[in-house]
């Protein structure tokens, strides 16, 4: 079956988040929380480079929503439920394989609302969403070298590590580093969680 056709329900919703593809008008949004946390997400995000443009990040926008609809990357963005006017963070789940299934998240959390097991909330929801909604055979997370917060997310989920790529990517302060593969082939062990769709 073509990508496109997909089913891909949405919004996700968790006990504090609702995860929606990014539309028109969620540039102002994104660049906010970014610029909150540019020092923390230049640190491991490869994409974490310049200056923050709010006209950019709409383009963005707009892209991930068209990217979305054809099926060729499924950025979501986390709104506080009671609050859903702000940003908590950005996620989705991003290269994937339709045929074979497999689905990598991502995710990063905005500086001012780390430590309230928000990672952990967007990273285990997608996991059931992607094995329950998406019918993934493999779900993967990766973490730069270094990047400990990150790993502890994963392993919390119950992801194991399936390889170390050597000197695989750079972070936007030129370092090369290693890329740590986790992955997870099925919800057994992960626990319940309040996640609808």
């Amino acid at each position: 079956m073509a990508a496109i056709l997909e089913d891909v329900p949405v919004p996700i919703t968790t006990l504090r988040l609702i995860l929606r593809p990014p539309k028109a008008g969620d540039g102002v949004a994104m660049s906010e929380a970014k610029r909150e946390s540019w020092s923390e997400l230049q640190q491991w995000m490869p994409w974490a480079k310049g200056e923050i443009d709010e006209t950019q990040d709409e383009i963005t926008a707009r892209n991930a929503h068209a990217k979305f609809i054809k099926r060729e990357d499924l950025m979501l963005l986390a709104f506080d439920r009671k609050n859903p006017k702000r940003l908590i963070g950005s996620t989705g789940l991003h290269r994937m394989d339709w045929n074979v299934r497999i689905f990598e998240i991502g995710y990063w959390v905005r500086s001012t609302e780390t430590g309230k097991g928000y990672a952990s909330e967007i990273a285990k929801a997608l996991t059931i969403y992607a094995f329950n909604a998406l019918k993934a055979s493999k779900v993967k997370i990766n973490a730069a070298e270094g990047n400990f917060p990150s790993q502890r997310v994963i392993e919390k989920c119950g992801f194991q590590k399936e390889a170390v790529l050597q000197k695989d990517d750079v972070l936007p302060t030129g370092k090369i580093i290693d890329t740590y593969c986790y992955a997870r082939f099925d919800t057994k062990g992960l626990g319940k969680m309040d996640v609808t769709w």
